[in-house]
């Protein structure tokens, strides 16, 4: 093996520096997806119109006492070049975790947190034997051992000399893997009422009929689950006022979305602009059916909880997603942050070991 097989694989092929990367845009939402989304669970699907939120507080059971947050500080670092066909390949390099809060009257104290550093790329696009040697040396740097996270290939159809597919690959496993810590953290105690950071249709939760409340926040809205009517209420929402409810089930073609969940829009605040300030939250369908059996304790629940999140959201004005953030989670984020080296540190000292014509 040689002596640094991280900065030798880095220089075979032709590693060059990258930049950050573009932003998120929301995505078509296909037939299969589609067939499993129920309008009309709170009202008529050409009815829908905005619902305001009652100034009942939340009732024994329903507030959430324990906050649960996934934290990623990372971007592409270098860029590879595959040496049969030429494909550009991203390197992106990141610190991922996952963290648990409790309320403690007043007081948020943090139960539990996981974190570690990881390296990832599409590594089926070099040879294996160069791959298993870049891993070893990965994780066995001194000062700060690395794991190496390996991405798929990009789908048969997809323009594998687009940069951009290849990055997104990376930055997928990476989030991924960022799940993963943030599954131990919700699953350090099960029986609380929980606010989770992230959709909880991507998370397998097992039978949650035996798990204390889960309540999902959603902040980045990548997929269309809205009707015409749906996004016309949406985009005419005032502040402190939400969309009806409605069933959304799992397709089936989809690994790791295994619950059904109860899901509505919530505008946290005033803005100028129609599609800011909002959030989407969920609940899993079996758990808001057991608990509120009927459709007007449904409704009364829903408007109860979204009102403890208008009370709740963030007011930090130098925080960059103060319009649709809650303060336990932000709090959590920043208990978790707190741990992370320093972005750019990590960044320097991994180009330092990838060789010295990065740094």
């Amino acid at each position: 093996m040689s002596p640094n097989p991280v900065r030798e694989f880095f220089r075979r092929h032709s590693a060059s520096l990258a930049g950050g990367a573009p932003p998120q845009v929301i995505q078509s939402t296909d037939s299969a997806e589609r067939a499993g989304i129920r309008w009309d669970s709170e009202m008529d699907t050409e009815q829908w119109e905005a619902r305001i939120c009652s100034e009942e507080p939340t009732r024994s059971g329903e507030a959430p006492t324990r906050f649960v947050d996934g934290c990623h500080i990372g971007e592409s670092v270098l860029w590879l070049r595959n040496p049969s066909h030429g494909w550009r390949v991203a390197v992106t390099l990141s610190e991922i975790g996952g963290v648990s809060m409790e309320l403690d009257g007043r007081t948020l104290t943090r139960r539990f947190f996981g974190l570690e550093r990881v390296v990832s790329f599409v590594i089926d696009a070099f040879p294996w034997n160069e791959i298993e040697a870049v891993a070893a040396g990965l994780a066995n740097i001194r000062d700060y051992p690395l794991r190496l996270l390996p991405a798929r290939m990009p789908d048969k159809d997809a323009n594998l000399f687009d940069p951009e597919v290849m990055r997104a690959q990376a930055e997928a496993r990476t989030l991924r893997e960022m799940s993963v810590w943030e599954n131990i953290a919700l699953n350090s105690d099960p029986l609380a009422t929980t606010l989770l950071d992230g959709p909880v249709s991507s998370r397998e939760i097992s039978q949650p009929k035996n798990r204390g409340l889960l309540i999902a926040v959603i902040k980045t809205h990548t997929r269309n689950y809205l009707h015409d009517q749906g996004w016309r209420t949406l985009l005419e929402l005032p502040d402190s006022q939400r969309t009806p409810f409605f069933r959304v089930d799992p397709p089936v073609p989809r690994r790791g979305a295994g619950v059904s969940v109860a899901t509505w829009y919530l505008k946290l605040s005033h803005s100028a602009a129609p599609n800011s300030s909002i959030v989407r939250v969920e609940v899993p369908w079996e758990q808001f059916t057991q608990r509120w059996p009927t459709r007007d304790e449904q409704i009364g629940f829903v408007n109860r909880i979204s009102r403890w999140m208008v009370d709740a959201r963030c007011r930090q004005q130098s925080y960059a997603r103060m319009p649709i953030s809650l303060e336990p989670i932000v709090r959590a984020e920043e208990s978790l942050k707190s741990l992370f080296t320093p972005f750019g540190v990590l960044r320097n000292r991994f180009l330092r070991h990838a060789g010295s014509l990065m740094s």
